[in-house]
């Protein structure tokens, strides 16, 4: 009896090192991925290891991309490759990259029709979104909206900035429904991410596509 006892003790603890194998195992690498919640990114697989200053925090709905797997941790892409950043893919550039848990991801449906990764942060983010394109004007051929539009509005809280990125505050927000004067110029950091130019307290500023739209 005790030797039956102790070959189910071995066989629990082989099913349960197994299943833990599997559970950080069912992402493989460059598969895209999306955030089933708000997640909490980290530089390094450990749970002391979470980013600060401020914290770096993806929003649910985004789509990354699988770079390393380590147990149940995931490294996963947040930016283009090719726009500088703390990891190198060896067959497509450098990008930047965080590790998250595995639980805060699924699988993207979307992954056969995506083409790049499109991430939010409901906070932080700043040092993975910097200016990564020229000023454009809406117009001509690089017209992308009717000449009607004169204003941007926000669908929620938004924060302002001096460039077209996320890594230089103007230490203000609009509120949600506030609208500023659009100056018909837009650009994009370096995730790919739309910003367009408002005109605010006399300044020539920049707000996010995410949090905004553009109305008459």
């Amino acid at each position: 009896m005790k030797k039956l006892v102790a070959a189910l003790l071995v066989l629990t603890m082989v099913l349960a090192l197994t299943g833990s194998a599997m559970a950080g195992c069912k992402f493989s690498i460059h598969q895209y991925v999306k955030f089933n919640k708000n997640a909490y990114a980290y530089t390094e697989p450990k749970n002391s290891k979470k980013t600060n200053d401020p914290a770096t925090i993806v929003s649910k709905g985004s789509i990354g991309c699988v770079e390393g797997i380590s147990g149940d941790w995931v490294l996963v892409r947040l930016t283009p490759y090719g726009t500088g950043g703390n990891f190198t893919c060896p067959d497509y550039g450098t990008c930047w990259t965080a590790w998250f848990k595995s639980g805060d991801l699924k699988a993207s449906k979307a992954a056969k029709a995506t083409s790049d990764v499109l991430v939010r942060f409901s906070n932080g983010g700043v040092g993975l979104s910097k200016p990564a394109f020229i000023i454009v004007k809406d117009s001509g051929i690089t017209r992308i909206t009717d000449d009607c539009i004169k204003h941007v509005k926000a669908t929620a809280k938004v924060w302002l900035h001096k460039t077209p990125s996320l890594s230089n505050s103007y230490g203000k927000a609009l509120k949600k429904d506030q609208k500023v004067k659009y100056r018909r110029v837009y650009s994009f950091d370096d995730r790919g991410v739309c910003f367009w130019g408002v005109r605010y307290e006399g300044k020539c500023l920049w707000v996010s596509e995410q949090y905004t739209k553009l109305v008459k």
